[in-house]
């Protein structure tokens, strides 16, 4: 079982794209992958293309029921959530194949989920933005411990733009405080809000993003994280 949770106490950094766009790149590798929307919103297939009025399974339906989309298998985390809060442990892993790369997208607010969770998780990944407020909410990634501490937690800077002084800071600052548990910059591109206008895929909408090859370069770093074998990042890119 490997378990991926992205969340960070920040909203709006694009914890949801990175959820979608890692999902989606694990699938390419020919990996067996499902994401699991529990944000609440619905957002998550906004990235695969997809309407929020279409149907999708519930968290206890990861198969066969559930929506695949660029080979990943997509549902929204409702019944999760209930059967995480039930205290039952293995009741909670029995929704997770063992060789399957589960992505679950959970919302900012939602502490306590995100706290049951980890007890299964093989990483959590903390998206961060490039300004002032998502610093400032590092001390909340986990209350009560350092979060130069966290041994199963790394950081991903989303939405970087080099042309900008305190972005080009931030991501100096991350890499000093973090070392490794540093683990990718995704870069700021308008293909991303565009293709969500347009309900594309992004690779699709527009293959020449530099988002591609960023996604690419994390999700290695992620699975050499959770111990998994990851293929080379330039030839996926190039594949795609």
């Amino acid at each position: 079982m490997t378990l991926v949770l992205v969340h960070s106490p920040k909203g709006g950094v694009g914890s949801t794209f990175i959820a979608a766009q890692v999902a989606i790149a694990l699938a390419e590798q020919g990996r067996d992958v499902a994401a699991i929307d529990c944000t609440g919103q619905d957002s998550l297939r906004l990235h695969f293309g997809l309407h929020r009025a279409l149907p999708a399974a519930t968290g206890g339906q990861m198969a066969p029921a559930t929506l695949v989309v660029f080979g990943v298998a997509l549902s929204n985390g409702d019944a999760l959530r209930k059967i995480s809060a039930s205290d039952d442990p293995q009741s909670v892993g029995a929704l997770f194949p063992a060789d399957r790369v589960t992505i679950i997208d959970v919302a900012a607010g939602d502490h306590d989920l995100k706290a049951r969770l980890m007890a299964f998780a093989a990483l959590h990944i903390c998206v961060l933005a490039p300004s002032a407020a998502s610093l400032a909410i590092l001390s909340q990634v986990e209350p009560g411990t350092a979060t130069v501490d966290l041994a199963n937690t790394v950081f991903v800077l989303n939405q970087a733009d080099d042309r900008l002084r305190l972005s080009r800071n931030i991501t100096s600052f991350l890499a000093e405080l973090f070392g490794s548990n540093f683990i990718g910059t995704v870069r700021r591109d308008e293909a991303v809000n565009e293709s969500l206008a347009m309900l594309q895929q992004v690779s699709r909408f527009a293959p020449a993003s530099v988002i591609r090859t960023d996604i690419a370069v994390l999700t290695s770093a992620i699975l050499l994280r959770c111990g998994l074998t990851p293929v080379d990042a330039t030839a996926t890119v190039l594949a795609r």
